[in-house]
């Protein structure tokens, strides 16, 4: 063995996890249950976030706060990413694993690429960064590196082998994942609302800069929709729990502190009661669709970064239901068109029109059909643990003949 040999008599795999922001941290989160469940002695241990500790994974260092999109905004992460990059390589070097998983975070996970290609660790990618729409040419430096590459929606996978990369397709793990957890009327009225009066979300995002840029805008939207319409009740599903004491912080600046519960928990069941959503353009918007909950969607970054992404998006529109059914399902307002005077006009169109509302949950009921079939996770499970077999069974009877 060598210096970077993991431990001797081990009863199963070790697996290390990175995530680096908040989606990644919640999808490796249930990946990892999954694993666990079909190799319970499997060690699973590295990066993320609070949702993937409480599912087995033992996080050693707290990276999902990382996320962020332009080139502007990852200045306030340059320093810190580099730090946690650093640990990591003193964790891999004195607990070498047998295989890597890194889910989703392209911006976080890509120096770790060669970070395990020079220790000749071997990694898959799961929920891999999306291609389809944007950005295609970050696929070689992905299929040159990673033993296995397991995207998220069907057509990426030629995508992904035509630069040479072994690529499963097993579906779009928010089939296994979306579905109200707990009862949605007793959880509405645990929360103090009214089962029979309609609800609408709140949801600005898991970054720290959506946040900032969106809440104030979200949370007066929502001021003036409520004065306009006295019988809507307001929820704020919370992303994670670094992000609780500003979203309060803001929420009062629009007085609007009492007047929006806030869930940290069975943000599903919440959402499933729902009749509208006012969100974030991002992996949420599935989340929305798949409950089929009609939404709003918005996002707006610094002109640079927007002409920037101009360049290399493949796309017509920026919500993932739009881009699938391949038509404006729901209404998109991006950059200056993100106004309250905006949003609050498009919410109210759809709350003030029950047939308009219908026809948007038909169209969303045919998305589930494009994203595969049930028991996504235990495939993808599957494929990590054959993946992370064939190396420990290869350390291990290299220890034997040793």
């Amino acid at each position: 063995m060598t210096e970077f040999g993991g431990d001797t008599g081990r009863a199963g795999p070790s697996i290390f996890f990175s995530a680096g922001e908040v989606s990644g941290d919640f999808q490796a989160s249930h990946l990892a249950r999954a694993v666990l469940r079909q190799a319970p002695s499997a060690r699973l241990y590295g990066c993320g976030g609070e949702k993937m500790s409480a599912s087995g994974v033992d996080v050693r260092l707290q990276t999902s706060q990382f996320g962020y999109v332009g080139l502007r905004e990852s200045l306030r992460f340059k320093k810190p990413v580099v730090a946690a990059h650093r640990k990591i390589k003193t964790i891999l070097r004195e607990e070498r694993p047998d295989l890597a998983v890194l889910v989703d975070g392209e911006r976080f996970n890509k120096p770790l690429i060669e970070i395990f290609h020079r220790e000749q660790i071997p990694f898959v990618y799961y929920f891999v960064p999306q291609v389809l729409f944007w950005g295609r040419w970050r696929t070689r430096h992905i299929a040159a590196r990673a033993r296995l590459v397991m995207p998220a929606f069907p057509d990426e996978l030629e995508i992904f082998r035509r630069k040479g990369a072994r690529a499963e397709w097993l579906g779009h793990p928010f089939l296994d994942i979306v579905q109200a957890d707990e009862d949605p009327e007793n959880c509405l009225r645990q929360a103090g609302l009214d089962p029979t009066r309609p609800i609408v979300a709140l949801m600005p995002g898991s970054r720290w800069q959506e946040i900032e840029n969106f809440g104030p805008i979200l949370f007066e939207t929502a001021r003036r929709l409520q004065a306009s319409r006295p019988s809507l009740q307001f929820i704020l599903p919370v992303a994670g729990a670094h992000l609780l004491i500003r979203l309060q912080q803001l929420l009062g600046a629009c007085g609007m502190a009492d007047e929006v519960r806030i869930v940290t928990e069975n943000s599903y069941s919440f959402l499933s009661r729902c009749s509208l959503v006012l969100l974030s353009s991002g992996t949420a918007t599935l989340e929305t669709a798949l409950l089929g909950i009609p939404m709003v969607v918005f996002y707006r970054v610094c002109p640079l970064t927007f002409m920037a992404a101009m360049l290399l998006v493949n796309s017509r529109y920026i919500a993932m239901p739009n881009i699938l059914l391949a038509a404006p399902v729901v209404p998109e307002l991006i950059q200056d068109q993100f106004t309250v005077e905006r949003l609050e006009a498009e919410a109210g169109r759809l709350l003030d029109d029950p047939a308009l509302l219908l026809e948007v949950r038909r169209r969303l009921a045919e998305i589930p059909a494009l994203l595969g079939v049930r028991g996504v996770l235990e495939r993808a499970a599957a494929a990590v643990l054959r993946e992370a077999n064939s190396t420990y069974h290869v350390g291990a009877d290299a220890e034997v003949v040793q």
